[in-house]
């Protein structure tokens, strides 16, 4: 079985992500910027109907972020956690692991 892992952190962070799976010998994953708040934030607005309003307070609230995905063998899922969890102590981020039932690849 395979597994999806994504990782949330910091831009200034990254590099701390992508070096702990080299060390793994993963070198197939891929970035997303986003931004983002987190829930102790986010829980104190309360926003219009407006939806461009909406977004213009996002963009002013939130903070930039990457999330890199990966895809690993389960049993490699577990040692990847743990070696994030000591690259990324004290570092806030979040790690999620979603079970992939099937994958399909079409090249050139």
């Amino acid at each position: 079985m395979k597994t999806m892992v994504k990782i949330f952190v910091d831009h200034e962070h990254l590099v701390r992500v992508i070096n702990t799976l080299t060390e793994l010998g993963i070198t197939g994953f891929y970035l997303v910027e986003y931004q983002g708040m987190a829930p102790k934030t986010w829980k104190n607005f309360r926003l219009s109907e407006d939806p461009e309003l909406t977004l213009e307070t996002i963009r002013n609230h939130s903070d930039p972020g990457v999330m890199v995905n990966t895809v690993v063998s389960s049993d490699k899922c577990e040692r990847l956690i743990k070696q994030l969890e000591e690259a990324l102590k004290g570092i806030r981020y979040t790690v999620m692991g979603h079970k992939v039932t099937s994958i399909k690849v079409k090249g050139d």
